[in-house]
């Protein structure tokens, strides 16, 4: 998607977190690349000194928000808590979400949820329709407010809109504005679609009456009070051993907001945060110069902006890839196979494996397909997610596994180790899954809070 620069034209005021900048930057790089860049890349992209650039991806691992993997940097799952608190407070995707989801059932077409961010706007929850020729767009992809319908809605101020191929040759679309109980355009709804199966204006006589009545239900969603605002809670305080503190630091102040507190005093962030109040004015100063926070009536809010930080590229992730670097490392702790699999009718199918070498090891591809009742993944996702341990797929092996469980708490994937019966212990082997697990659901709970992740 189009993305346009943060980098404030303005010189920073004097109290800016200079290498809070610089965080950001590298942080706005990485997801410039799609989530992944060369160290080497990262310090031509910015400007800045190797040795600059290895500290700062250094602090954003020791954060969790990036993994480092000899020469690159990647983007990873924790740093979707910084697009979680922003989509939180805007107080839109998740009340709103589920009737945009409902829209998109009823017309067998893309729908999306936009905000405005300056003269462009911004994708905030999207439901696609899988086929051969899909829609791409991803939350928190930028698009400029004149080429799509969204924006032609929220710089027009026109009650519907159309695009008719202006993003791109054959994508049509059209939106229609939501109010706020002010009376003032909070969002934009929008349908999208191709010239294959609709021309502009007959994709507009087709949805209207239902995206009409989607937007009066929203009207209503939002007109209903919003989640009471108590005391704001205490998050982590940042790492004081992080290479680069400040930077440390200033982030936390990004995830202090949520949908009960969407604007706080600076006494209220610094509370929430653990930081001195002079430590979160300057955080504050700095995002107010990039763009990340407003402040009016001594009270700031994110803005949109935030979602430029990691959250397109993070956004459309699935869980095999969530789970990667953690089957490396737990099969590199207990020196066997371990992977994924999803049920499929009386079979399993393997969506992630990672084997050591050695002279014998098994050899299970993904995509491979066993009989569930001779699996240990089989088991726990055919018994309601039971730890199981069982002798098979096929003689000579032993395999064991442990649920995953999605934010509902339901089943989604089994992970096992499967391996020779002569190698290994139950007990080591099952703290090892239920460590490797709990991690894999920490960082499926933290992405999937506003997009949905495939289990493969």
């Amino acid at each position: 998607m189009l993305e346009v620069s943060s980098v404030s034209v303005t010189p920073p005021p004097a109290e800016a977190v200079a290498p809070l900048m610089r965080g950001l930057d590298v942080l706005r790089r990485l997801t410039d690349a799609e989530g992944t860049l060369a160290l080497a890349e990262l310090a031509r992209a910015t400007g800045l000194a190797r040795s600059t650039v290895d500290r700062i991806c250094a602090t954003l691992a020791h954060l969790g928000y990036v993994r480092l993997d000899g020469r690159d940097a990647s983007l990873a799952p924790p740093l979707m808590a910084v697009a979680n608190a922003c989509l939180d407070a805007l107080r839109i995707p998740g009340p709103l979400g589920p009737l945009a989801d409902r829209l998109a059932d009823e017309l067998d077409e893309s729908v999306s949820i936009a905000v405005p961010d300056g003269p462009d706007i911004r994708f905030v929850h999207q439901v696609l329709r899988r086929r051969a020729l899909s829609i791409s767009f991803r939350v928190g992809d930028l698009l400029p407010g004149e080429r799509s319908a969204p924006g032609l809605v929220f710089g027009r101020g026109v009650p519907w809109a159309v695009d008719d191929q202006l993003v791109e040759r054959g994508l049509i679309a059209v939106a229609a504005p939501v109010h706020g109980p002010d009376g003032a355009v909070v969002c934009a709804v929008s349908v999208v679609s191709h010239t294959s199966r609709h021309t502009a204006q007959g994709l507009g006589e087709t949805v209207r009456g239902p995206l009409e009545a989607c937007v009066r239900e929203m009207e209503r969603v939002l007109a209903r009070p919003g989640p009471a605002a108590g005391t704001t809670e205490t998050g982590t305080a940042p790492p004081e051993d992080a290479p680069v503190v400040s930077l440390a630091r200033g982030l936390t102040v990004l995830t202090a907001f949520d949908a009960a507190h969407p604007a706080l005093p600076l006494s209220r962030i610094a509370d929430a945060t653990g930081l001195p109040r002079a430590t979160a004015r300057r955080a504050l100063l700095t995002y107010e110069h990039l763009g990340y926070v407003t402040r009016g009536d001594a009270l700031y809010r994110l803005t949109p902006h935030v979602l430029g930080l990691g959250c397109a590229p993070l956004s459309r992730t699935t869980l095999p890839r969530i789970a990667a670097p953690h089957l490396t490392a737990l099969s590199g702790l207990l020196g066997e196979s371990v992977g994924l699999s999803v049920r499929e009718g009386d079979a399993v199918r393997c969506t992630a494996r990672v084997a050591p070498r050695r002279v014998m090891s098994v050899d299970i591809g993904v995509g491979s397909r066993l009989p569930a009742a001779r699996t240990a993944a089989g088991h726990v996702l055919r018994d309601g997610g039971a730890e199981a341990v069982v002798d098979g797929p096929e003689a000579g092996l032993r395999s064991m596994a442990v649920p995953l469980r999605d934010r509902a708490g339901r089943v989604v994937s089994a992970l096992d180790v499967t391996a020779h019966q002569g190698r290994g212990e139950d007990g080591a082997w099952r703290e090892a899954l239920r460590a490797a697990g709990a991690r894999i659901e920490a960082e499926l709970h933290v992405t999937s809070r506003f997009v949905s992740v495939p289990a493969h």
